[in-house]
């Protein structure tokens, strides 16, 4: 009977679904989804889509986390391809799914990976950022420093304000501690990091920074051949060429894209954002006609990619052209074309407002179109008001060169900008300026202070609460809760279940491997066991292999299952330590509240009980305990 039942859970009939989306990182069921990703990996994007369509999971076993990864991979695979809408709908499925498990890589990627795809088509944080939000909340209550560091590195993109770019600069100095810490050479991730640090350079007006970090990313990834992150940072080193008024740069640049347009076929939208830089540094240096060539051939290009907040652009360019031309009718047909679009970024109004200028003199609306041009100019004005003299921001961060911790960084940004004010500043309006700038910064220092103060709090109640072996809730803390959560069911007239078990034969696994070894099962029969716990249901250690489960809203016959399914899945699957494989099994004692008096300590003693009598009945079993009379 124990093999045949064996045998039925081994196709998934006695599963459910949180086990099984656990049991999947164990058995042969993850085995082909994680051969299929390797060649997914390996072949373009439309060979990989048709193997998706080929592979099949097998629909009694298969988990919901097995489904998810599946439709992540649909999403990668897609967004390979710049399929962006069926991106975010396999996106949305894979969190959907998971949504419902404990934390884990899967949900977490997929949050990030979904912004990307948000922000590929938007360009807009308002849109893409409440992923990112998301994916570094779970991050850091999830134990995986390179994912930390990735969900970092994408949150900090979407500081692009002046106002708020140090808290942008604070989590790159995190995310690259994290990589550092860890001697780790993940060239994604640091080239990554280098990309952000551009963008926030970028947005406080430091194009030259800007340039050589989007430099260093492009070389960094251009280590591992990674053509689409190289043109996307050439893309990245024109913007900052054409700011810096270096047209030999944006030009060689602009060479490059042509030219990874040529050798890499397979990348069809290559080809669009060539010709609409080039046209963009043509229109800059007054080369109208070219500017002009250039931006009808991406225009007619359009259809090869889905980054709408770039095609919608291109319209403007082409608009600003034609105008300086003398072509009025046609820049203002195009910046008509560009106001089509109800979705872009809210965040560009000056873009908006130059393409109403265009309209209204086509419409010969005279005084409406230099109003839209004055507010454009107003717009730009107050932008540069709110960024610090490029010379005080380049002293600060020279003490950044190496992204060192956040806190020192604006010490050191004091320290430039009293030395430059004494030294160089002499009108007082400026002076003024600098010192709201110093002030500032201190209070972000002494906010920054107490967050400090407040998660190393968190973090000591953490410890004292847990076990330091296994990592579930220690002997005192155990207790304490249990007693809340009794108390909570007997006020609230609900039902409620206590569970004592431990491993059998644990002196022999002691003595026959060692403690090193007896240690480690004990980790594991804990971890095994949690995961066939709900969020509200409680687990502690409370010796030294023995545990205390306490079920919430559990009637008698769902505790009894509970603990069955538990004492099935630790003996089912073999533990392996080191070289050893070893099976254990686990006996348990259950009682449950059935009258409003009854303590904490009564169930566990009546529970305590029944794991005397599951031991001395031949272990490997559950006994029940009734109320005594």
């Amino acid at each position: 009977m124990y093999i045949a039942k064996k045998w039925l859970k081994s196709v998934g009939l006695y599963m459910t679904a949180s086990f099984a989306a656990v049991m999947s990182l164990w058995v042969g069921a993850a085995e082909p989804l994680q051969e299929l990703e390797q060649q997914l990996s390996q072949v373009p994007a439309a060979k990989a889509l048709t193997l998706l369509d080929e592979f099949r999971l097998e629909p009694i076993s298969a988990s919901s986390y097995d489904k998810a990864k599946l439709h992540f991979l649909y999403g990668m695979q897609y967004q390979r391809s710049r399929e962006l809408d069926k991106a975010i709908a396999s996106y949305d499925k894979a969190i959907a799914l998971t949504n419902a498990l404990a934390v884990s890589d899967l949900l977490i990627n997929s949050h990030l990976e979904r912004s990307f795809v948000l922000y590929l088509k938007t360009n807009d944080p308002e849109v893409y950022c409440g992923d990112r939000d998301k994916a570094l909340t779970l991050a850091r209550l999830y134990n995986n420093k390179t994912l930390l560091a990735k969900s970092l590195t994408q949150k900090a993109f979407c500081y692009n304000k002046v106002t708020n770019v140090h808290q942008g600069i604070a989590l790159l100095d995190e995310a690259m501690l994290l990589i550092d810490t860890e001697g780790n050479t993940d060239y994604n991730r640091k080239a990554m990091i280098y990309n952000a640090t551009g963008s926030l350079y970028r947005t406080v007006g430091l194009h030259k920074r800007g340039y050589v970090n989007f430099n260093k990313a492009y070389q960094t990834w251009s280590e591992i051949d990674d053509t689409q992150d190289m043109f996307n940072m050439l893309h990245n080193m024109i913007s900052e060429a054409v700011k810096l008024g270096d047209w030999d740069k944006a030009r060689s640049n602009i060479a490059r894209q042509f030219s990874l347009a040529l050798s890499a076929p397979e990348f069809i939208d290559f080809r669009f954002f060539a010709h609409l830089n080039a046209g963009r540094v043509e229109l800059a240096t007054h080369n109208y006609s070219d500017a002009i060539e250039h931006l009808k051939q991406a225009i007619l290009l359009k259809d090869t990619t889905q980054e709408q907040y770039f095609v919608t652009g291109s319209y403007l360019f082409l608009a600003q052209a034609y105008l300086r031309t003398g072509e009025v009718k046609k820049a203002a047909d195009m910046a008509r074309i560009f106001k089509q679009n109800n979705q872009f970024p809210k965040n560009m109004t000056s873009m908006a407002l130059t393409a109403n200028a265009i309209i209204a003199l086509d419409e010969q609306q005279y005084l409406s179109a230099m109003h839209a041009l004055l507010e454009v100019i107003d717009k730009e004005r107050d932008k540069n008001k709110q960024i610090i003299d490029n010379e005080v921001i380049d002293s600060a961060l020279e003490h950044n060169a190496k992204l060192a911790e956040f806190e020192n960084q604006l010490l050191a940004n004091q320290l430039a900008i009293n030395e430059l004010s004494l030294a160089a500043v002499e009108d007082k309006e400026r002076i003024y300026d600098l010192r709201l700038s110093i002030f500032f910064l201190v209070a972000m220092v002494l906010v920054i202070a107490i967050m400090f103060l407040w998660h190393s709090r968190k973090a000591f109640k953490h410890s004292a609460q847990t076990d330091f072996l296994t990592g579930i809730a220690n002997r005192g803390h155990a207790f304490k809760q249990g007693q809340r959560m009794l108390d909570r069911a007997i006020k609230k007239q609900r039902s409620l279940a206590v569970i004592i078990f431990d491993i059998d034969n644990f002196k022999s696994i002691n003595d026959r491997y060692g403690h090193h070894v007896g240690d480690l099962a004990i980790k594991a029969v804990a971890r095994r066991a949690e995961r066939w716990l709900r969020d509200c249901d409680l687990i502690g250690r409370i010796g030294g292999e023995e545990f205390l489960i306490v079920l919430p809203d559990v009637t008698e016959v769902e505790a009894m299952d509970i603990s069955e399914r538990l004492r099935e899945g630790i003996a089912a699957q073999p533990f392996q330590f080191d070289e050893q494989v070893i099976e254990l099994t686990v006996s348990l004692g259950l009682a449950a509240l059935n009258t409003p008096k009854t303590s904490l300590t009564e169930l566990i003693n009546r529970a305590d009980r029944g794991l005397y009598k599951a031991k001395f009945s031949g272990k490997n079993r559950v006994y029940f305990v009734e109320q005594c009379a």
